[in-house]
């Protein structure tokens, strides 16, 4: 079954609320999203290849603004989003460095090898607590 399998019900402007099944099902049809961090009451949004492993999105990052976020345990937000028909999906929660071997290693099977040049071993797991998405109406 698809997504458009399930026809919910659109809003009165047209949106459609996606339920969890339907964000994680998009969530894990890409690779490129976007991370919002809040630092020292300045905000950041940045662009990451990431993978989703047990309902958390896992990325790669350089020390940086990302991985402070994760040091410290902050509240991030994740959003990916697609084309034809438009969707997008928000993803909020808290970071932490991945530091536990095995999930180091099945973050880095997930996120395959091809990442930007330079220093990005550090894993970061965005705890996935709240999980939201839009179908945008055509011709929006």
């Amino acid at each position: 079954m698809t997504t458009t399998d399930r026809s919910p019900t659109p809003r009165a402007d047209g949106m459609i609320v996606l339920d969890r099944a339907d964000c994680y099902l998009r969530l894990r049809s890409c690779n490129l999203g976007r991370v919002g961090v809040s630092l020292a009451g300045d905000l950041v949004i940045l662009p990451v290849y990431y993978a989703v492993i047990d309902g958390d999105i896992v990325f790669r990052t350089a020390p940086g603004a990302k991985l402070s976020a994760a040091l410290l345990k902050t509240k991030i937000a994740f959003e990916a989003d697609g084309a034809a028909p438009g969707w997008s999906v928000l993803v909020r929660g808290h970071a932490e460095e991945v530091r536990d071997v095995e999930m180091q290693t099945r973050a880095r099977t997930a996120l395959g090898y091809d990442w930007p040049a330079g220093d990005h071993e550090h894993i970061v797991r965005l705890q996935a607590e709240q999980v939201t998405g839009r179908l945008l109406p055509p011709g929006s």
